[in-house]
């Protein structure tokens, strides 16, 4: 009988079965996003860490999830608007676009990351910058490693929205009304103003929703901005 026990997964969504079960969607380390059934009243908070024990009679079945609730993050920002939002768009991008049972560690391992400071001060930039790794994960990652016209390197602005590569100042401004704009924390260490974070969700925005998700966007995430 296939199985396996998992001590830090990340919970995803849940789905209501029946009266007393529930189809939940976890991030694991060592086995990606998996898909169990629940039997309990209640189900665990979407963004809680959970210890996770997953069995089935066949490997390619849905299987059953034997689930204890070891950290809830949603308790730590029951009065902060923006990191709940966060909290949840970050589950439900994950569970949305990431495929079943392929891991991502190194995805995971920046997830994780982000959830543990997401107290701090900079969490918005932190969260800008997750979004551009997931889109590197699902192999969608923006490439601003040198400018795509042959321009200045140190001086990248804009993003190609056909390529995903970055352009210069100087080699973008003739066809700036064409082009994505480049906030600079997302390539070098900086401190964002508040437009280069809505700049730099109009960025992952834009290729999230042209390569990875299934429907829309996360209603909630409007709220970031």
């Amino acid at each position: 009988m296939p199985e396996f026990t998992s001590e830090n997964a990340l919970v995803l969504s849940t789905r209501r079965l029946g009266e007393n079960g529930w189809i939940v969607n976890v991030l694991t380390d060592s086995y990606g996003r998996y898909t169990g059934v629940l039997k309990k009243k209640t189900p665990p908070e979407i963004g809680s860490f959970v210890c996770v024990r997953w069995q089935a009679r066949l490997s390619e079945q849905m299987g059953r999830f034997y689930i204890e609730e070891t950290r809830a993050f949603s308790i730590l920002f029951m009065d902060d608007r923006k990191r709940l939002a966060c909290l949840s768009t970050v589950c439900a991008l994950l569970d949305d676009t990431l495929p079943e049972r392929q891991p991502y560690p190194d995805l995971y391992r920046a997830v994780m990351a982000f959830l543990h400071t997401l107290e701090n001060p900079d969490f918005l930039k932190n969260y800008v910058r997750l979004e551009s790794a997931l889109l590197t994960a699902l192999g969608f990652g923006l490439d601003t490693s040198c400018c795509a016209g042959g321009g200045d390197d140190h001086d990248l602005a804009y993003i190609s929205p056909k390529t995903g590569r970055a352009v210069s100042r100087e080699k973008g401004a003739p066809y700036h009304n064409k082009l994505l704009p480049l906030p600079r924390f997302l390539w070098q260490e900086d401190t964002p103003s508040v437009e280069d974070i809505r700049q730099g969700l109009v960025l992952t925005g834009y290729f999230l929703e042209r390569h990875a998700v299934h429907h829309t966007l996360p209603k909630i995430r409007e709220q970031l901005f």
